[in-house]
């Protein structure tokens, strides 16, 4: 597999089956990374959802919400989206979020020789945009 398909990223609907309300938007690389981001920020909130109780879709492309396009301008980054590849110290990896620290957070590469598949929370004076490769 290539490094562009194994890094590549999607949104995902998630939600608790019979509950449409709890409906939610995820970027991540598979639909069970999403079901389980999901059911992670569910525990915390003190649910007892199992994984099989959530449900998932595949929307498409990454997908960037109004409320992450306000923490990007509020950050200074108003052109900053979900799916742009970022550096961040020597690893590589792709936004896929912001949390309520009004960072970014950054899903690197499987390939990143520290943090290879990791979600971590990164302060936008971490990032540098990757620049597109030239064909």
């Amino acid at each position: 597999m290539s490094a562009t398909t194994s890094n590549s990223v999607f949104s995902f609907e998630v939600w608790v089956r019979d509950r449409h309300y709890f409906r939610r938007v995820i970027n991540a690389r598979t639909a069970a990374k999403a079901k389980a981001d999901y059911l992670l920020d569910l525990k915390d909130a003190g649910y007892g959802y199992t994984f099989t109780d959530l449900r998932v879709r595949k929307i498409g492309q990454p997908h960037t919400s109004d409320e992450f396009r306000r923490n990007a301008a509020y950050r200074g980054m108003p052109d900053l989206e979900c799916g742009q590849r970022v550096i961040v110290g020597e690893g590589r990896g792709v936004i896929v979020g912001h949390n309520s620290s009004a960072n970014f957070d950054v899903l690197f590469d499987d390939d990143c020789k520290n943090y290879a598949g990791m979600t971590l929370n990164v302060h936008p004076g971490e990032i540098k945009l990757e620049l597109a490769a030239v064909k």
